[in-house]
């Protein structure tokens, strides 16, 4: 009796054990969330972020890349600049936006924008997600890592100069991402922005607070 008494503790602790095993992993992964310098993550943008979430998403003072500084105040976009150039209403589908511009070392001379565009589908967003990028293949670049689940770096597109555009697509948002001056052949602080600004909207929908900045990112791609 004492040896069938000792087998069924044995069992009945190895089982506590495990379970305490696998709660502490479900815990972990339950609560992640994009932290500066992880891999991006596939947590698609699925829920209907407030126009509050979208202004945090935007990157502030000391968020954005080295040199960069916000010009004037995070802005509410206007439904058409959603849409691909040349249009003046907004896109099908098209929810609410954000958008925010820098200059650089105090001079306008060299400026830089991000746009953040929240849809009522993924259908929608990536039927505008496709027009934003364009059909120039040979001067896309494809990020490396991946930033969400359509993403493109474009080198001056059309008759611009010493220009990259950044464009993603994650769940129902797009960002789209210009920086103007001497990157031309420089593509990683475009990657950097648009991935930040992807983890801090993946921050937000998880009701976190957004605390990924560019320089991040930045760090991340050197190493």
């Amino acid at each position: 009796m004492p040896r069938v008494r000792l087998a069924l503790a044995g069992a009945l602790a190895g089982i506590a054990a495990l379970t305490a095993c696998s709660s502490s992993s479900d815990g972990a992964d339950s609560g992640s969330s994009p932290k500066g310098g992880d891999k991006p993550a596939a947590k698609p943008i699925t829920k209907a972020l407030t126009q509050a979430q979208l202004t945090q998403a935007l990157l502030g003072d000391g968020e954005m890349l080295p040199g960069w500084a916000l010009h004037g105040d995070k802005d509410v976009t206007e439904g058409q600049y959603c849409n691909s150039s040349g249009r003046e209403s907004a896109p099908t589908g098209w929810v609410r936006g954000g958008d925010s511009s820098y200059e650089y070392n105090g001079s306008t001379n060299n400026m830089a924008y991000v746009d953040i565009c929240l849809f009522d589908s993924e259908g929608n967003a990536h039927a505008i997600y496709t027009e934003w990028k364009g059909t120039e293949t040979h001067k896309q670049q494809v990020p490396e890592p991946a930033v969400g689940d359509e993403s493109i770096l474009v080198i001056n597109p059309g008759a611009s100069d010493d220009t990259v555009y950044g464009y993603v697509r994650s769940g129902k948002v797009n960002i789209r991402v210009r920086i103007e001056g001497g990157t031309g052949d420089d593509p990683s602080g475009a990657q950097a922005t648009m991935t930040a600004t992807l983890k801090r909207l993946q921050q937000l929908q998880d009701n976190k607070a957004a605390t990924v900045t560019a320089p991040d990112e930045q760090v991340t791609a050197t190493e």
